[in-house]
């Protein structure tokens, strides 16, 4: 199934990963699919009652060793759930293992001020919004209707209390959310280091979330979309940088492998931000690598190694995932 994309896509993974890797690589993007993973809102319930739940419906759950608040359904499919009143009640929320990777590695504390740059269907926002105990302020942005809705619809449904959404270009953000602020009645109306916290899951070429199985997941694919990708992430972080409080953490991801989105993204950060520094995330699993120092003739900067990747595996989705921390 490997010919199913170009020949061009495995000699970029050459230039990136060990052969033993990119076999790891073709049996993850083959699979017809995985383990159904989701974790506890902890905003209305715990382990104990989910546990029992399923336990009733003869379904087992396990916890992901390397990761907090993290399971797997043992015994049966995503479908299972769906009409189970933990899961239509928002108790528990269906999400892939590496997307659960990046908030607990947020630095975020209760009655922090944050913001999901590219919030929409609201998998991270919800999950920070339960992390914090519905404490704080999350500003979720988005700028496309039908995906507000759908961002909406989970934060309603996991009773996140703490969210104020904005429909807006992530990368013209100051106005609205000065409009915002003023309107909020707050003390100040400036953006300018206001954040706690920012996360940019980036939009990307989504090829960590590859299934050669179903066309539409990769029939898209071509070695000229990185480019825009990379453009597009920059444009935000140029925007949204200035508005992290001294102290605070920026985590930018991907699910995609692509190091013109992932590297090259951290390189530009660091390269561009001297207040800027990328800290170690500590986090052991098999399928987890650090960050590439080059590809090809582009050659980053060395502690681009301190990003992580995590390759598409029989566990989990292809991720990256660099933290930032602003220098007080």
């Amino acid at each position: 199934m490997a010919n199913k994309l170009p020949d061009t896509f495995w000699e970029r993974l050459k230039l990136i990963y060990s052969p033993e890797d990119i076999k790891t690589i073709e049996k993850g993007l083959n699979l017809e699919t995985r383990k159904t993973s989701f974790r506890i809102n902890t905003i209305k319930s715990d382990e104990e009652e989910i546990a029992h739940v399923l336990k009733e419906y003869s379904l087992d759950m396990k916890k992901v060793d390397f990761l907090e608040n993290c399971y797997t359904l043992e015994n049966g499919i995503e479908k299972d759930l769906w009409d189970l009143d933990i899961f239509k009640q928002g108790k528990i929320y269906l999400q892939q293992i590496a997307s659960q990777i990046p908030v607990p590695f947020m630095d975020i504390r209760d009655g922090n001020t944050i913001l999901d740059c590219t919030a929409a269907p609201g998998s991270k926002t919800s999950q920070m919004a339960s992390l914090m105990k519905n404490t704080g302020k999350i500003i979720a942005v988005d700028n496309n209707q039908i995906r507000i809705d759908k961002l909406n619809f989970t934060l309603k449904r996991q009773g996140s209390k703490n969210v104020e959404v904005i429909k807006t270009d992530a990368r013209k953000l100051s106005e609205p959310l000065g409009e915002l602020l003023k309107k909020e009645g707050g003390k100040t109306t400036d953006s300018n280091e206001y954040f706690d916290n920012i996360l940019l899951d980036a939009p990307c070429s989504a090829e960590g979330r590859m299934n050669l199985n179903k066309e539409k997941t990769y029939g898209f694919w071509a070695d000229n979309i990185f480019k825009r990708n990379y453009r597009l992430s920059k444009s935000i972080l140029e925007e949204v940088i200035p508005m992290l409080k001294k102290g605070g953490t920026l985590m930018f991801s991907t699910c995609t492998l692509a190091p013109e989105e992932n590297e090259a993204i951290v390189h530009f950060v660091l390269s561009n931000y001297p207040e800027i520094s990328i800290e170690e995330i500590s986090l052991e699993n098999k399928n987890i690598r650090p960050g590439i120092k080059s590809f090809g003739k582009q050659i980053f900067r060395n502690d681009v190694i301190k990003s992580i990747r995590c390759l598409p595996s029989e566990e989990t989705e292809g991720f990256f995932i660099a933290k930032f921390k602003k220098n007080i």
